[in-house]
């Protein structure tokens, strides 16, 4: 059982990560376009399907990063997730594939904290970190195969 969890979890991983990079790289019009003013977008747009995107996207790596870590360290997980966004927003400046947005970092960051305090939670019920990995490559698999099968569905559809 704990090595259909394992290779569950390195699966949707996996697939998380190309579902992050598509969705922040490949999905993109060409274009260059910079805000550095806090909330501009937020408060032009409201909360959008863009906006809570940028925070669901963001959940599965702070969980990921602090399952993944030896030893469970809040700020460099932070640090990590902050320096992650921070990359996504500059590699999309330069690359010309979409807006670089102060407030995609800031909502980055909040779902990646979401994931930090997922995996908190569930570090304060289990006894051991083992115990956790198991809890997160379970979560993995209710979450992570449906949007699996919805990406399929959807790319099935369009094609």
């Amino acid at each position: 059982m704990k090595k259909f969890l394992n290779m569950a979890y390195w699966i949707v991983l996996v697939f998380y990560s190309y579902l992050l990079v598509d969705t922040v790289f490949l999905a993109r019009d060409v274009r260059r376009s910079i805000n550095i003013v806090p909330f501009d977008m937020i408060s032009e747009q409201g909360f959008t399907i863009n906006v809570w995107g940028n925070v669901l996207m963001f959940i599965p790596l702070g969980v990921y990063f602090a399952d993944n870590m030896k030893q469970f360290r809040f700020w460099k997980v932070l640090g990590g997730i902050i320096g992650t966004s921070l990359a996504i927003e500059v590699l999309q400046y330069i690359f010309k594939c979409g807006a670089s947005d102060i407030d995609d970092l800031i909502l980055n960051t909040i779902g990646g904290l979401l994931g930090i305090f997922i995996y908190l939670l569930l570090k304060s019920i289990s006894k051991s970190k083992e115990q956790v990995h198991i809890a997160v490559s379970i979560l993995s698999i209710i979450v992570g195969v449906p949007v699996i099968l919805l990406v399929i569905i959807i790319f099935a559809y369009n094609h």
